[in-house]
């Protein structure tokens, strides 16, 4: 009997890109999504609003994917379309919502299930005129 360690990258980076914060946010909302099943085929039909706030935009950022994991999982659902308002008062807050349909194995062609939005890579920048914000997701 012997054992062995072998290298794994399990892990996918999703990356958003806007104009704005919002935008980004939500542009990586699909990245998220697109991760788990082929978000073209996915009817917005229903409205699920979502709500976060964290201490900074890095960590708010994390709360929303997760937030949306999580709802998602709860409704049965995937999302394709959101909507992303971001303030700050004394925390960062999120108030926003996603739509989507009930998860149909067959139609929505299901790819990777994302377990949860990690710290890892995590970065929520503004450049050259467009905001960039990205993590990696455990699969």
């Amino acid at each position: 009997m012997s054992y062995e360690t072998f290298p794994h990258e399990a892990d996918i980076g999703i990356k958003g890109i806007g104009k704005t914060i919002e935008e980004a946010f939500e542009e990586a909302a699909k990245a998220l999504f697109d991760v788990e099943v082929d978000i073209e085929k996915v009817k917005a039909e229903k409205k699920i609003e979502i709500e976060c706030q964290a201490q900074n935009k890095e960590e708010l950022f994390v709360e929303w994917l997760n937030s949306l994991l999580s709802q998602a999982s709860l409704n049965e659902m995937v999302f394709s379309k959101f909507k992303v308002n971001i303030k700050k008062n004394k925390t960062f807050e999120i108030k926003g919502y996603a739509l989507g349909e009930k998860l149909d194995s067959e139609k929505h062609n299901i790819k990777d299930e994302v377990k949860g939005a990690t710290y890892s890579q995590l970065k929520v920048e503004q450049k050259n005129n467009k905001w960039v914000v990205q993590c990696i997701v455990d699969v």
